[in-house]
């Protein structure tokens, strides 16, 4: 097939001459392009926008107390200080008042221990030094006397003929709440038992087994006790500004209202007491932080939004959402949730965030004037636990309405998307027409040349006969 160039013959640039007129036909997928731009420019605009609101949403949803709780149970907390955090450490719950205190321990919890006997009173007298008979052996953590108030029983199975290996394993399979070992000394092997935690409530009773039993408060002692006690249980003994309290462990709830006092160190003689201070503060470090933040998010959102529907007149240029109806109503949604006083702040002596020190700046923005806001905390926390908890619920409400589930921005996002996609279907619909008539011209300019071309050459050829013709006025001389 001989090869052919549009034009060859005819001295037409006809590929030039199609893709200017191509490019007049594309002209309308050129302005769909531009459509397109800038609903995407519209939608990243939106989602900053929606990231803005997100953030303002969580720091007015930290300021809301949880379901059952009251707004100064939330932020009422406080702070412990001991002096001396080798002997004592102390923790607060919201019903702790603030005070100062002088601890002085007199004595620890200890855990109670004991140990095996040796020689004619082991209980491993049997062969090899093992147990003679087994059994159900029953351990029971206890108070003096043995047997009124158990704090736990625990029933284990022992063999005949156990070694103190197996019988120390039974034990601490079990759960019991003491821990065993074997110590091999001088005296042969010796089984101890200590119990895990330290208390007057831990004293170890044994039974059920002949060979392993044991009873603190038996008197008198057995001839032949096959236990001897290593060390007692005891529980602790302090004074609160000289008031003297005993507890049954190391970690005390009663002593004061809503403290919880852990003892770590005891006297050691000659000494007869340690002594230390508590000191408990009220802790309102959640509630300024939590202001501070939604102040924070508050600028930003401003700050984004001023962005977006911003309009330059020294360049004309605009933000990607300038009268844009959705950036209004969400600046308007959160004006209004911190102008508008709350419904159950109606009554109350605080009722806007310019009472505790929340001010407008000439610039916009907002800050937070912090002597202001520590004397409202000083003179009424419950109040400004309340004024905060209530325009954090108002604001979470209003960003709640602009990008929750169907809410505003995200209807707007589908919205802009289901444009794009109609835009793009135009868009194929105009891009398989214009291959059309691209083709079009090429067959119409095509046959052109080809009818320009022979034009051509019968001109070449008329031309040339003419030439060959005799001069007829030289014959006629």
């Amino acid at each position: 097939m001989p090869l052919s160039s549009p034009g060859l013959g005819s001295n037409l640039d006809v590929n030039s001459i199609v893709s200017q007129l191509m490019s007049l036909e594309r002209a309308p997928l050129t302005a769909l392009a531009k459509k397109e731009a800038a609903f995407q420019a519209k939608i990243s605009a939106i989602g900053s926008l929606q990231g803005a609101l997100s953030a303002l949403q969580t720091a007015a949803t930290s300021l809301i107390p949880t379901p059952g709780t009251t707004p100064l149970q939330k932020f009422s907390s406080f702070r412990t200080v001991v002096g001396d955090a080798t002997i004592a450490t102390a923790t607060t719950s919201s019903s702790a008042v603030a005070g100062n205190y002088t601890l002085e321990v007199t004595q620890i919890a200890k855990q109670h221990s004991i140990v095996s006997a040796s020689g004619a009173s082991t209980p491993f007298s049997g062969v090899d030094g093992t147990l003679p008979t087994g059994g159900t052996l029953t351990i029971t953590l206890d108070t003096l006397p043995a047997g009124t108030t158990p704090t736990k029983t625990t029933d284990v199975t022992i063999a005949a003929g156990a070694t103190p290996e197996q019988v120390r394993d039974a034990i601490n399979g079990a759960s019991a709440g003491i821990s065993a070992v074997v110590i091999n000394g001088t005296a042969g092997k010796q089984l101890v038992l200590t119990s895990e935690s330290a208390g007057s409530n831990q004293f170890i009773t044994l039974s059920g087994v002949a060979g392993l039993a044991y009873d603190p408060s038996a008197v008198p002692a057995p001839l032949t006790d096959p236990f001897v006690q290593s060390q007692a249980a005891q529980g602790s003994a302090f004074k609160l500004n000289g008031i003297a309290v005993t507890a049954t462990t190391n970690t005390v709830t009663t002593a004061i209202d809503g403290v919880t006092l852990t003892l770590l160190k005891g006297p050691e003689l000659p000494a007869t007491s340690l002594t230390t201070t508590v000191a408990i503060s009220k802790d309102t470090s959640s509630l300024t932080a939590g202001v501070n933040s939604l102040v924070k998010a508050i600028n930003e959102f401003n700050s984004t939004a001023g962005s977006l529907g911003s309009y330059d007149a020294a360049t004309r240029k605009a933000g990607p959402l300038n009268g844009d109806s959705t950036l209004r109503s969400a600046q308007n949604a959160v004006r209004s949730a911190l102008s508008t006083v709350p419904a159950d702040l109606a009554s109350a002596t605080l009722q806007r965030l310019a009472d505790i020190g929340v001010v407008l700046q000439k610039d916009g923005k907002l800050t937070v004037d912090a002597s202001k806001l520590n004397k409202a905390l000083g003179d009424d926390l419950p109040g400004v636990a309340k004024l905060v908890s209530s325009y954090g619920t108002a604001v979470k409400a209003a960003t709640d309405t602009l990008i929750g589930s169907g809410g505003l921005l995200p209807a707007r996002s589908d919205g802009l998307n289901a444009s794009i996609k109609s835009l793009d279907k135009q868009s194929e619909a105009i891009s398989s027409r214009l291959t059309q008539i691209e083709a079009r011209y090429r067959r119409q300019f095509t046959s052109l040349d080809t009818l320009i071309s022979g034009m051509t050459k019968t001109s070449a050829f008329l031309q040339q006969q003419l030439a060959s013709l005799p001069n007829l006025n030289n014959q006629g001389s």
